[in-house]
């Protein structure tokens, strides 16, 4: 373990537990058909029929807060059910207004959709959101410079690292990996196949063995395990199973520190960690940086 990588309280490891309650739009984004196609789009709607209960009933046993991310608008469809989130004493954070690609906007329209998100939430939730993931697309250059200008302090959407960073304006990345999200397991529609070439759903045991051998490894390597959830495909009877199993093995550790993403990023920022020359960040940023000068 690094000095980077020190948590408070002499703990090994931090593990936060997030959700991202979209309401089918990361499927009608990649299909808009699928608007047209209500049996197959409720196979994405289940999550807030019966995932977003189900997954605040198991939390509740977990004692612990987790961060929520959230589009603005389906914060708005779903008042109750973001109402009751922020009640139980977990993070409302922002997933855009309505599932932008931002890579395909001018900063302006950008700015003004990201401040229009968090007005909202806050609204709703009667917190100040403060973390942000990117819906879908590519990170635009400087969306960083973007994100805090709209109000916000950390992101929990690149994946160059195990461990908190900090971008050239100061916002803080908390790194997300696939390998911790349900959707590459369980995101499916029989008829028809969507996404196309899918497999079968994979059995339930070895899903969780993946996230527990993940965990280990991350509190043996005293890193930062972002787990991502999602009501439709993690809220039903069986799934549930796995996530509470999942939890129970994080818990019984006393060294390691479950917290929101806000409080992560919070302590990164009070450490003043800077990413050495060799991060990915900086490697990017001298590519742009080459790619200009060569003009």
């Amino acid at each position: 373990m690094t000095d980077a990588t020190k948590w408070p309280d002499r703990k090994r490891c931090a593990a936060v537990i997030s959700v991202i309650f979209d309401d089918g739009l990361d499927a009608l984004a990649q299909a808009p058909d699928l608007r047209d196609r209500s049996k197959s789009f409720s196979v994405w709607q289940y999550g807030a029929a019966r995932g977003v209960e189900r997954l605040c009933r198991t939390f509740e046993g977990f004692g612990r807060p987790t961060s929520w991310f959230v589009p603005a608008n389906v914060a708005e469809k779903h008042a109750g059910l973001v109402r009751d989130i922020a009640a139980a004493g977990h993070d409302v954070e922002s997933h855009g207004l309505a599932y932008e690609r931002y890579d395909t906007l001018a900063p302006v329209q950008s700015l003004d959709l990201l401040k229009r998100s968090r007005e909202t939430l806050h609204g709703l939730s009667g917190k100040e959101a403060t973390g942000f993931r990117l819906p879908m697309g590519n990170w635009p250059h400087r969306f960083d410079r973007l994100l805090s200008e709209a109000g916000y302090l950390w992101s929990a959407s690149l994946n160059g690292d195990d461990v908190p960073y900090s971008h050239a304006s100061g916002l803080v990345e908390l790194p997300v990996h696939m390998e911790l999200e349900d959707r590459p397991y369980f995101q499916f529609n029989f008829t028809p196949a969507f996404p196309k070439g899918q497999s079968r759903i994979p059995s339930y045991d070895g899903v969780l063995h993946n996230w527990l051998a993940e965990f280990d490894a991350y509190r043996a390597f005293g890193l930062c395990y972002v787990l991502q959830l999602r009501p439709e495909w993690s809220g039903t009877p069986g799934r549930i199973a796995i996530v509470e199993d999942l939890l129970a093995h994080i818990r019984s550790f006393d060294d390691v520190w479950l917290a929101t993403g806000a409080m992560v990023a919070d302590w990164h920022r009070a450490t003043g960690d800077v990413p050495p020359e060799q991060h990915p960040l900086k490697v990017y940023e001298a590519y742009l940086q080459e790619a200009k000068n060569l003009g």
